[in-house]
């Protein structure tokens, strides 16, 4: 049965469909069958009831979810059947429909060429019609993007950033996984997108042609019905002929053996010999045109699939790198979310950022905490991978950002804040001198930030060590007090 989910919460993993009829059913989560992408408000689905009709036992996501103005199918059409198959047998007969008009509004006597009903790039795209779909969801997330370096890699950073939105799921009660609903949807068309290049590496262009263009080529298999109704004509013809000449020798030995009207025979013969010079004429004329047409009909497919499979291998290797690049670009909108949600929440500060954490609450921090952990004289193929993933990423990305503060309640403060400003700054936290003093010889920083309200050293000396150490001799010094820092806006 055809329907759509009018809501559905990823949180309750609970939701209803609406048929055709206007009937209310629920839909739970553990009924959604269908790896491609999850449910969610909004869409088509094709389902399943039990045996009294009431509840809904299997459901997945319709395969037409875009009903596009001048298409063959619209929605009225999904709404009218119950399943997919009988949808797209319905746009089957449409496509026969217009190949049947074209049939019958071509003189195939005069046809010199075949022309394309439509275009190689557009039989690809709709035979790949899901995947640009996918693409195209990620529309107004790319805008938002920086530059292409602070994207994250989708395929390494997936464990760590589910695991991040675990996390704030689970300690602040304000936000739930319904925040990253329709992302994550998104996200997971995409992927298995992607999966399925990956799997179909076999997939190649003389595969597809018959189903991806042949299929939508109108003229084309008006011009195979043609040759198959020329070749019955001749079939026609030729027993026409078979028939004549039968008459013919009947009636020639009639005449021979002297038996009836001499005249009348005579008069027989002559009719039945026109109508087997006409049936050798139409014969000949349909011949040509036969041979003309299947000639035609065997260029087209030959010039065509030449074209088609360098067209498709073109198109095939852009879809697989924007499908990559659309992924990368979508797991970090939804990162830059995490961010911004994971900053402005009491619940992370005071549990997350309780752990003397040094980067902002998000996917990569995470990441960077797994690969501390990593004993990096063991590591394997793929571990090392991902360590240098995560070095390249931050020694490109990553600002620095130093705190010396012996108040607890002021450095905390203060990181919150610079680590709310952006999501690649750092910051490191001293009270100690010696530890000050070996990372400012150490590593050179955005900005120090000195607590004038120190108890235990003189913030003028902290500065001096700071202007006279090897790497932040240039570096800028902010000193401010724990209500200074409260009322900073960065």
């Amino acid at each position: 049965m055809h329907g759509k989910i009018l809501r559905y919460s990823n949180q309750t993993k609970n939701g209803v469909i609406i048929n055709a009829n206007k009937k209310i059913f629920e839909l739970r989560g553990k009924n959604w069958h269908d790896q491609r992408m999850m449910p969610s408000t909004g869409m088509l689905v094709e389902f399943r009831l039990d045996d009294d009709g009431n509840i809904v036992t299997s459901c997945k996501a319709s395969k037409y979810q875009h009903f596009p103005e001048g298409g063959l199918l619209r929605e009225i059409d999904f709404w009218r059947t119950n399943t997919d198959e009988e949808l797209k047998s319905k746009e089957s007969d449409a496509q026969g429909n217009i190949a049947k008009q074209i049939f019958e509004e071509t003189d195939y006597y005069k046809l010199n060429s075949i022309e394309l009903s439509t275009p190689i790039q557009d039989t690809i795209k709709n035979y790949f019609q899901a995947e640009f779909n996918a693409l195209k969801s990620i529309e107004g997330m790319e805008s938002e993007q920086n530059e292409p370096q602070t994207r994250i890699n989708y395929i390494i950073l997936k464990p760590y950033l589910s695991k991040a939105i675990d996390f704030l799921v689970f300690n602040d009660r304000h936000v739930t996984i319904d925040n990253f609903a329709d992302d994550l949807q998104i996200l997971k068309k995409l992927e298995y997108s992607y999966k399925q290049f990956q799997i179909n590496t076999n997939l190649t262009a003389d595969k597809i042609y018959q189903e991806c263009f042949l299929d939508v080529q109108y003229h084309y298999k008006g011009v195979l019905r043609a040759i198959e109704n020329f070749n019955e004509q001749k079939l026609s013809m030729q027993n026409k002929i078979r028939v004549g000449s039968m008459e013919l020798r009947s009636i020639q030995s009639k005449i021979d053996a002297k038996k009836g009207d001499p005249q009348a025979l005579e008069e027989k013969k002559k009719r039945t010999m026109a109508v087997i010079a006409n049936a050798e004429a139409d014969i000949k004329v349909i011949t040509e045109t036969f041979e003309r047409l299947k000639s035609l009909a065997e260029d087209f497919k030959k010039e065509n699939l030449a074209k088609f499979e360098s067209v498709f291998n073109k198109m095939y290797d852009l879809l697989v790198s924007k499908t990559k690049d659309a992924m990368d670009v979508c797991a970090t909108y939804i990162d830059d979310k995490l961010w911004k949600l994971g900053m402005a929440s009491l619940a992370i500060k005071n549990v997350f950022f309780k752990h003397n954490l040094n980067s902002p609450f998000c996917s990569m921090t995470f990441l960077g905490n797994h690969t501390k952990m990593l004993d990096k004289a063991k590591l394997r193929d793929n571990e090392y991978a991902v360590y240098q993933y995560y070095n390249r990423y931050m020694q490109k990305n990553a600002k620095h950002f130093l705190i010396f503060t012996d108040n607890p309640d002021f450095g905390l403060e203060l990181k919150i804040k610079i680590m709310a400003a952006s999501k690649f700054h750092n910051v490191v936290i001293f009270q100690k001198e010696i530890e000050y003093f070996s990372a400012v010889n150490r590593q050179a920083f955005e900005l120090i930030y000195i607590d004038s309200e120190l108890r235990f050293q003189k913030p003028a000396s902290i500065i001096k060590i700071g202007k006279e150490s090897k790497r932040n001799k240039e570096t800028n010094f902010a000193l401010l007090s724990l209500s200074e820092v409260k009322a900073l806006e960065l």
